[in-house]
């Protein structure tokens, strides 16, 4: 009996992840993924989610905090590309033989900006640029926040006439 309340609690606990994953990202196969769902039936297993009225307002509910938050989704992307892993990347690009189109839809690809195929088969992937993606990371943060509030501040102060005139 405990064996089967952890099992359902863990399943509740996945079900809720998955709902956050898919108000965040949008994607239903990315959000299963993530919230541990068996590769090869993931996309099916969210969609089913999705059916339930349950869990179409558990998404709801969190899309409409995180649209409360637009800087919270904009800050997810960055990190995403910032320190967003290559693994699925590298695996598509070494395949040895094609993959199939499930196998190239289960992939993290977030942080490829394109790829081409040349004329003679050979490859280019183009990553979205991590510095930039760090750059504008750092924008969002306390520092870079507290340092344009002090430059605010600094220029207000300076542009301010002072009451009895010049100070000398």
């Amino acid at each position: 009996m405990n064996h089967q309340m952890s099992k359902s609690t863990t399943k509740k606990n996945r079900n809720r992840l998955f709902c956050c994953y898919y108000a965040n990202y949008g994607n239903v196969e990315e959000a299963a993924r993530k919230a541990g769902f068996p590769i090869e039936t993931a996309a099916v297993d969210g969609a089913d989610l999705l059916r339930k009225s349950v869990y179409q307002k558990m998404v709801a509910d969190y899309r409409q905090a995180l649209q409360n938050e637009t800087m919270a989704q904009v800050k997810t992307g960055l990190e995403r590309l910032s320190f967003g892993r290559y693994n699925d990347v590298l695996q598509l690009l070494l395949a040895e033989e094609t993959l199939t189109s499930c196998e190239i839809q289960s992939l993290d690809l977030y942080s490829v900006a394109s790829i081409k195929r040349d004329k003679n088969g050979g490859v280019e992937i183009h990553f979205a640029d991590r510095q930039k993606a760090l750059c504008s990371l750092y924008e969002f943060s306390g520092d870079a926040a507290g340092n344009a509030a002090a430059q605010s501040l600094l220029e207000a102060i300076a542009s301010t006439p002072t009451e009895g005139g010049d100070l000398e």
